[in-house]
């Protein structure tokens, strides 16, 4: 046999560079220092016979061209996916943590956030565009201020009574308003920049629309091609109408005070999740049209479903995923959780996350260090400040009295994810260096799922029980 003409290859096409050392590349070569260049040659992979090398090449060396190419692939033939290999980073600064819930929202991009579990925070708050120059935006510093102060005062008290300072941090920011101000970077394709930019530009909040039209500025001057249509439909313009007009027909109304802390609740899962997952593991295994292997998995019992399902695990480490066919298990959870929990969740984008306004309606998530301090008090009366300025100013602002809200106010979530993700999910989240409120959200998650899909679920949990729940597993039979 003739040897192989073209062995394989792996050529470094670009990486990310800060944007002052692209700036002096640009002195020198010009407009061909855009990522158009990438998506251009790479929409020509297809349809053209030279190298990617040598359509590289054709389209550095002719930059207007290359954007003619990537209009007419991407907006006119509609292959919307070559936008995704020209990629941005960008830094924001000088926004709302209400703000950041509403950007890392969308799916297909990157963040990392400052954390306000590790740093102390600062004095920095956001004054919403809504409020400035109006009666109610010295109300709004002041309350803000005084927030900021019981933060320290509640801080000091929780490290005076024995915790740990990260502790001390971590329980604290519970007081601290959604104003504050924070930063992050963000990795993203312009394909997924465009859809924000897009959406965003019909927020409710002028602090989106404002971040919107920034965005569409910065890209829009390094990837003219890729970016083009900033402004919203009336499909993504619509939508607040469309949910006022949903809820007047059910008589929709806010939670009520009380509602128990960290509340979990399963709303669907797949029936006979256990059979159905044994199925689609005998279906890859097997060479077995699905209907064969959905009977031979009813057929066989419970006992040898579990040792189907444990053949899938046993050599699995703390850091590996379980197979793919667990995807065929979904549930779905309704959360009750505070802003700082969901600023983790949020992070888990691949789950489907569907949420409802912040409602004071119910109540606040206290954490149990503010108890261990006798300091409960000090977040209930902030509480009570923050809710009074709630109430006396959402009919006039809408959304944008969520502003005052502390990061211990709550929300309702739905949350649906499969099975795979939900293991990837508690490994993080059930460990014991999780944060609380996530922790027990996690657990009971875990303990739900695993009512349903016992054989399935048997893994579930943080990285620090692991071995013990391996050696559990049923041996092969």
């Amino acid at each position: 046999m003739r040897g192989n003409r073209s062995p394989m290859k792996v050529t470094l096409a670009g990486f990310n560079v800060e944007a002052e050392i692209l700036g002096e590349a640009r002195k020198r070569f010009g407009e061909a220092v855009t990522p158009e260049v990438i998506s251009a040659s790479y929409a020509r992979i297809s349809r053209d016979p030279r190298s990617v090398r040598a359509l590289r090449d054709e389209a550095r060396g002719a930059v207007e061209k290359a954007r003619a190419s990537n209009e007419r692939i991407v907006f006119g033939l509609g292959h919307s996916s070559v936008a995704e290999h020209a990629v941005l980073n960008l830094d924001i600064t000088g926004i709302s943590r209400l703000a950041v819930e509403e950007i890392e929202h969308f799916r297909l991009a990157s963040y990392t956030e400052k954390s306000q579990r590790y740093i102390r925070l600062g004095r920095d708050i956001i004054v919403p565009a809504e409020m400035k120059g109006s009666r109610l935006e010295k109300e709004f510093r002041s309350l803000a201020r005084g927030f900021h102060k019981v933060y320290e005062d509640a801080f000091g008290m929780i490290a005076a009574s024995g915790e740990e300072i990260g502790a001390a941090k971590e329980d604290a920011r519970y007081l601290m308003p959604l104003a504050t101000a924070t930063q992050l970077g963000m990795t993203v394709n312009a394909r997924e920049i465009e859809y924000m930019i897009r959406r965003l530009a019909a927020h409710p909040l002028e602090e989106l629309r404002a971040f919107s039209r920034r965005s569409f500025k910065v890209s829009k001057g390094l990837i003219p091609s890729l970016v083009r249509y900033p402004e919203p439909g009336p499909h993504d313009l619509g939508a607040p109408e469309a949910k006022r007009e949903v809820c007047a027909m059910v008589g929709g109304r806010g939670g009520r005070k009380g509602s128990r802390e960290g509340r979990v609740l399963l709303v669907d899962a797949t029936a006979d999740a256990d059979v159905r997952l044994a199925a689609c593991i005998i279906f890859s295994s097997c060479r077995i049209p699905m209907a064969e292997a959905a009977a031979a998995a009813s057929r066989l019992g419970v006992r040898k479903r579990e040792a189907i399902v444990a053949a899938t695990m046993r050599s699995m480490e703390a850091h590996d995923t379980v197979w793919r066919e667990f995807e065929n298990i979904h549930f779905t959870f309704e959360l009750v959780v505070s802003a700082s929990c969901y600023a983790q969740l949020k992070r888990h984008r691949i789950a489907t996350l569907v949420v409802q306004p912040y409602d004071p309606g119910l109540g606040i998530s206290i954490p149990h260090t503010f108890e261990r301090a006798k300091s409960v008090r000090l977040i209930r009366d902030a509480a009570e400040r923050s809710e009074r300025f709630y109430r006396s100013c959402a009919g006039d602002l809408g959304q944008a009295a969520e502003y005052i809200l502390l990061n211990g106010h709550r929300r309702r979530v739905l949350l649906a994810m499969n099975l795979r993700e939900l293991y990837h999910f508690s490994r993080l989240r059930s460990d014991t260096s999780a944060q609380w409120e996530i922790r027990e959200v996690s657990d009971e998650m875990c303990r739900l799922a695993a009512e349903k899909a016992p054989s399935g679920a048997s893994l579930l949990g943080g990285k620090d029980g692991f071995p013990e729940r391996k050696r559990a597993l049923r041996p092969a039979e």
